[in-house]
């Protein structure tokens, strides 16, 4: 808590050296070369545009399930989604459909990961399109050992208070490209100080970076006692992609059918359950649903259960006894 602290009895608010040493263990922590941060995760999008020079008519694949920010900002600069239908199992973009579209000459993919999950990205790393990672719910996670958000031409992630990192808002973008890097440089000296992350913000932060690691061993001992649990009823969580490695950035519970019965049940026992997706891409953008049958089924179906380090022992017992006899 001493960054914390240091930057409550200083006069420093806004920007400055704490978000500095931030954006330097960020760098360390997903091998990438520099990064900015950003006061909120909208301005970070539409800056990734910018620095990708996507523009008014440029085609971006994109999963259904990603956030509807991306369609609020495609809407504003006239660039036209693409929408990959999602794999009923991973919750992940469908190959067939991302390559339908790679063949109609998109411009740019997307790759948002919901819930944890991890990408092939080397099958990404082969599309020879720019690659924008969005590692907002699968910070920490990792592909045959390389942490997510390494693999792209640049990867934005939030820091909202409902993310795996945060500090209670704001957001990241991050490259490894020597040439986006350089239009970061200047895009920092040219723009004011009233968009970059302020370091009361980047404290936060920083502290949680410290014990992330820690943090997600945790997580994972929850999350398989709730899979062990899951394993006895007839309903389902995501599948890991074979060489990649998911953080448990919640519990979610992939439904046999609708979500009524089950959110009824779990009331009753005293747990609140979340809908794992909301305000997505696909909703945002008015499209029939019909476009992605896979993935507005999982928005109908899938479910959250809390799954957070303090979580304590009393209360994993019981939602671990609720989830094996889950309706």
């Amino acid at each position: 808590m001493d960054s914390v602290l240091s930057c409550l009895i200083s006069d420093q608010i806004g920007p400055g050296p704490v978000a500095d040493e931030l954006t330097s263990e960020l760098c360390n922590y997903l091998n990438l070369e520099s990064g900015l941060l950003i006061r909120d995760y909208y301005r970070a999008v539409a800056l990734v545009l910018e620095l990708l020079e996507l523009k008014s008519g440029s085609r971006i694949i994109l999963s259904p399930l990603s956030p509807g920010v991306y369609i609020d900002i495609f809407h504003e600069k006239g660039i036209i989604p693409l929408f990959a239908d999602v794999d009923s199992h991973t919750a992940l973009m469908n190959r067939e459909n991302v390559e339908k579209h790679i063949e109609q000459g998109a411009d740019a993919v997307l790759l948002f990961c919901p819930l944890g999950s991890v990408e092939d990205m080397e099958y990404y790393q082969s599309l020879n399109v720019p690659v924008i990672e969005d590692i907002s719910e699968n910070f920490g996670a990792s592909f045959k050992g390389s942490k997510c958000g390494s693999f792209s031409t640049i990867t934005i992630f939030s820091m909202e208070p409902d993310k795996v990192l945060t500090c209670g808002g704001g957001a990241a973008v991050f490259t490894a490209d020597s040439y986006i890097s350089q239009q970061m440089d200047s895009l920092r000296k040219s723009y004011g100080d009233e968009i970059f992350l302020a370091d009361i913000n980047a404290a936060l932060a920083i502290v949680q970076l410290k014990n992330i690691e820690e943090n997600f061993q945790k997580r994972e001992r929850i999350a398989d006692i709730f899979l062990s649990s899951l394993n006895k009823t007839e309903h389902k969580t995501l599948t890991i992609v074979e060489g990649g490695e998911n953080v448990h950035f919640s519990f979610p519970i992939m439904l046999k059918s609708g979500m009524k019965e089950a959110k009824t049940y779990l009331m009753k026992k005293n747990i609140e359950p979340q809908r794992a997706f909301v305000r997505t891409a696909l909703e945002i953008s008015g499209n029939d649903s019909g476009i992605c049958p896979v993935a507005s089924g999982l928005i109908l179906r899938t479910l959250l259960l809390p799954l957070y380090p303090s979580l304590g022992k009393k209360n994993v017992e019981m939602i671990s006894k609720v989830i094996s006899t889950l309706p």
